[in-house]
């Protein structure tokens, strides 16, 4: 046996099942809950159970850690309307660092497994698979990190605690020298995983094509930090502009080959319920990577969370969609237009000011009047009886309540503050008890690549084939095509809006974008107030905040805060600009 590192692993009930799912073992020896790191890595099953453990570690934005960020951006909000999120509302200092991502123990982890797993004397396929899935868990965390920090230290060696630690381990990389780190890890990872036999229908697992979505996913991002941020004189934060082609192209390239791979966007039928299906059904055809949930072991409370509240066993009505992301939707007939609002524009039912809108927006969100299994999803919050507007629970007028019963107007905390509800994910099951719920969260899946191409072609210039990515995504749910001619970047940067919202990109997405500041700083979030006329059975909606307070966001948000807590344990950190 080659040279093992010292390495003892905790033998957590989650590894124990993976091993006998994956593997059979008999574990019914004498009871033990170690074993030794020359156990492990002579095993190929032990060494697998142990790879499961770091995909578990994995930081997903995924549901049992959602917290209601998902929605925390400039198009969303939280129930009650006293919503101040970290991110959306100043909250980051050099002393508070919001969903921050610093977890050097678990690249330690990664490190070790790496250096063991190639020292030992297993074979050499299932090595270099393994090592493959580990580096591009590695590869992506690093990039959650650059998408927060900037710069961050880059430790891809285990470090002995008994020595000094180099300098160039102890110190911030420029966010360049990350993103090239990053690059390089996942191209690498991906040929190891092609020769090795990577299964892609497995996808709890990484393969070669999760790595190169990663890649795709990360080289986007570095190229609009190139093109529209600014590089700082210490070059821990930003790109330099000349390199943003280069960028933009290994992102599209790394984009078509996935597109080229296996996979395929789920189609046909009813667009709305067929986009509805790609976050209810798991594994299904355009899943490329997800995080996966079996109700028991591992299980999540998302729509415990976010059902409407009637329906809804605990509390519900978690995320609201703002007026804003509404109104953003494009039309079926390729226009944009803001509905007409206010006491003299009646409307026949609670949808049909955004009737003729992207099929998108109908299976993302719930409006007055939707049906959600079996159940009417009653938004309204007030009756016009002629002469004035009765919103009081338990009074009727005309033998109808005068305040629906997922409405703003219900006494208890759970009630939306936008006159919106979240669809997306929620599946057609209502009271759903918490920690029970086991679909899975999609983390990488085909239509972000083909968004990922036609942005990176549109911003190389190549207009035709910008256009001809796009169409993919807006076929699917009927809009028409676009072409050199009617592409643009908002157009580009609408339609990722309205495929990819709630999946954990907007917040992201406007600060590479730099936009965050103009979108965030000072802004009032909107919603609607819905009243039922009752003259004439229509809908009317009266304008309101969704929030009680205005949004800060300050040019250093643009990243996190490195913290003085890091600070002060790690001397030569230095902070970001402007905290």
């Amino acid at each position: 046996m080659k040279n093992i590192k010292k390495l003892n692993i905790l033998i957590t009930p989650f590894i124990i099942f993976l091993v006998v799912l994956v593997a059979s073992c008999d574990l019914d020896e004498d009871p033990r809950d170690r074993v030794s790191g020359e156990q492990v890595f002579q095993d190929e099953a032990f060494a697998d159970a142990l790879a499961a453990d770091l995909y578990a570690r994995f930081p997903y934005v995924a549901f049992d850690n959602f917290n209601g960020k998902l929605g925390e951006h400039d198009l969303g909000t939280s129930r009650g309307g006293n919503f101040q999120g970290c991110f959306t509302h100043g909250g980051m200092t050099n002393n508070k660092d919001c969903e921050g991502l610093w977890d050097y123990e678990y690249m330690r982890d990664m490190n070790v497994y790496i250096e063991n797993l190639r020292a030992s004397e297993l074979s050499d396929g299932f090595k270099n698979r393994l090592e493959g899935e580990v580096r591009t868990l590695r590869a992506a965390v690093y990039f959650k990190m650059q998408k927060r920090y900037g710069g961050v230290p880059i430790i891809d060696v285990v470090l002995d605690p008994f020595e000094e630690v180099p300098e160039q381990y102890r110190v911030r990389s420029t966010e360049t020298a990350v993103a090239d780190f990053i690059d390089s890890e996942l191209a690498a990872s991906a040929v190891l995983l092609m020769a090795n036999g990577d299964d892609p229908s497995q996808t709890g697992r990484v393969n070669q094509y999760t790595a190169l979505a990663y890649k795709a996913r990360a080289n986007l991002f570095a190229a609009s930090i190139a093109q529209f941020g600014t590089l700082a004189a210490n070059e821990l934060t930003g790109i330099a502009a000349s390199r943003a082609d280069e960028f933009y192209g290994k992102a599209s390239a790394a984009a078509q080959a996935v597109i080229a791979g296996p996979y395929t966007l789920l189609s046909g039928g009813d667009p709305v319920q067929t986009y509805r299906n790609i976050f209810i059904e798991d594994s299904n055809s355009e899943i490329i990577f997800e995080r996966i949930y079996n109700g028991v072991e591992i299980g999540h409370s998302f729509a415990h969370q976010n059902q409407p509240t009637p329906f809804s066993e605990g509390q519900g009505s978690e995320m609201n969609p703002t007026l804003g992301l509404v109104n953003q939707y494009e039309n079926l007939d390729g226009t944009f237009s803001t509905p007409a609002f206010g006491t003299g524009t009646l409307y026949a039912t609670g949808r049909a000011p955004w009737e003729n809108k992207d099929p998108r927006l109908h299976a993302s969100v719930f409006f007055e009047g939707d049906n959600y299994a079996g159940n009417i999803v009653e938004l309204y919050e007030g009756i016009d009886n002629g002469s004035e507007i009765i919103s009081e629970v338990g009074v009727s007028v005309s033998g109808k309540s005068s305040v629906g019963t997922a409405s703003r107007r219900q006494a208890n905390q759970f009630f939306p503050s936008t006159g919106f509800l979240l669809h997306k994910y929620i599946p057609p099951t209502p009271f759903i008890p918490a920690g029970t719920e086991s679909n899975n969260w999609k983390e990488l899946r085909l239509a972000e690549m083909y968004l990922i191409a036609a942005e990176s072609e549109f911003e190389l210039g190549n207009l035709t084939d910008a256009a001809t990515w796009l169409n993919f995504t807006r076929n699917r749910v009927g809009l028409i095509d676009l072409d050199e001619t009617t592409i643009t970047r908002d157009r580009v940067r609408t339609e990722r809006t309205s495929e990819l919202i709630y999946e954990g990109h907007r917040w992201y997405d406007i600060r590479r974008w730099r936009t965050a500041f103009d979108l965030l700083n000072g802004q009032v979030v909107q919603g609607l107030r819905v009243i039922y006329d009752d003259a004439s059975g229509q809908y009317y909606f009266l304008q309101i905040d969704g929030e009680s307070v205005q949004r800060q966001f300050r040019q250093e948000h643009y990243y996190n805060p490195i913290t003085q807590s890091r600070i002060e344990a790690q001397g030569e950190l230095v902070e970001n600009p402007n905290y």
